[in-house]
């Protein structure tokens, strides 16, 4: 099962219709599939890690000097991801040869 523009605009949180969510998806899409190669990844798991790298991909757009700021109680800004595959790459590391 693959991931629909409609799962991914609720895992984000925004009604957005443009362009711009269904290339992040595209591409969270193509950098998972590129990592993961032939290896044998549980669909829900290859899911998950294409929202995780589209939404980092999403978001960065809100932090492009790498510093964003959710709505957090203290206010303290948070450094973006600088690799979108930061968060898929470790759920995916026990189905890869990637340092298993």
């Amino acid at each position: 099962m693959a991931v629909t523009i409609e799962e991914f605009r609720a895992y984000i949180g925004t009604d957005e219709d443009s362009t711009f969510v269904s290339e992040c998806l595209t591409a969270g899409h193509a950098l998972v599939t590129k990592f993961v190669g032939d290896a044998t990844v549980p669909v829900t798991v290859h899911d998950n890690a294409v929202l995780m790298a589209s939404s980092e991909l999403f978001y960065r757009r809100q932090s492009p000097q790498g510093v964003t700021q959710f709505a957090s109680m203290d206010g303290n800004p948070i450094r973006a991801a600088k690799d979108p595959m930061n968060a898929a790459r470790e759920l995916l590391r026990p189905y890869t040869s990637y340092g298993c």
